[in-house]
């Protein structure tokens, strides 16, 4: 057995535990968060394996992508309820209290969706198909639609981001969240190398940006929020109070993620993917 199909049958298995539990009807945060994260990381292998699949395979990867949708949009309700928690100001628990509970019928109207979901995928011949995926993946030979090495592939896609961001001098919110979607997929791509301490310090450091650079989009998030709850109050304490968490956390985004970008090498020319290698590679970003 490869590293890749042995690193996506073990993916296969945290997805079939996550859907389980959710099909349950339990919708905790954590199983949500792991159902999500586990499919980017799937999406991730295959993009960078890239095997030959039927349509069929195709198929169910494009379900995957509809599920991790459905989980992330519960997983911002649980996120922004949890940043709620956070502000401690006195003035504003009544309205923390009336946001909070709009957040949480959101959540229940998303739930069932994604519990209907999940439910339909277990009954269906979906993780037959995400072993057969498997199996094609772990089989494409080496230099064959990939001809870095994950470690090395990752570490030239991180340069190529940071001689982009250097060709522009501000960092505007489109391109911030872009590049903590891209970053979260580089950090995937670095994890299906073989383990070593190059390859952990690499993830560790892409790690604590995208951290960063995704508690601010967070806060972004409630920010929309709570602006189109209580946008008849100009003077509502709330807004301001969450305003102000926003703009610190824009700043520590930013500066987190400009230091990375300055410490990358530039980057080294490398062996061009096939074009359909990068349609797909784009597809399942």
């Amino acid at each position: 057995m490869t590293l890749l199909e042995k690193r996506m049958r073990g993916l296969t298995t945290d997805l079939s535990a996550a859907v389980s539990r959710l099909a349950e009807n339990d919708v905790a945060p954590k199983d949500v968060h792991r159902l999500r994260t586990t499919i980017r990381r799937i999406e991730s292998l295959v993009s960078y394996a890239h095997p030959d699949l039927e349509k069929k395979l195709e198929r169910s990867l494009e379900k995957l992508a509809d599920l991790r949708k459905r989980a992330g949009r519960v997983r911002d309700m649980d996120v922004q309820i949890g940043l709620l928690t956070a502000i401690a100001n006195g003035s504003t628990a009544k309205d923390r209290k009336t946001l909070a509970e709009l957040l949480g019928k959101k959540r229940d109207r998303q739930t069932q969706r994604l519990v209907s979901a999940v439910r339909k995928l277990k009954e269906s011949k979906f993780f037959a198909r995400m072993n057969r995926i498997a199996e094609k993946a772990g089989a494409v030979a080496d230099g064959e639609n990939r001809p870095l090495a994950p470690l090395e592939e990752a570490r030239a896609q991180l340069a190529e981001m940071a001689a982009d961001f250097a060709s522009h001098e501000n960092l505007k919110i489109s391109r911030l969240h872009a590049a903590r979607i891209s970053l979260k997929r580089i950090r995937y791509l670095a994890e299906l190398a073989e383990e070593s301490a190059g390859q952990k310090s690499f993830i560790s450091e892409l790690k604590t940006v995208q951290d960063a650079v995704g508690d601010w989009h967070d806060w972004l998030e409630l920010t929309g929020t709570a602006e189109k709850r209580f946008s008849d109050r100009v003077n509502c304490a709330l807004l301001r109070e969450i305003r102000a968490l926003l703009a610190d956390r824009h700043s520590t985004a930013t500066s987190s993620i400009t230091n990375l970008f300055a410490s990358v090498p530039a980057p080294a020319r490398k062996p061009p993917r096939s074009e359909e290698s990068v349609r797909t590679f784009a597809r399942h970003a």
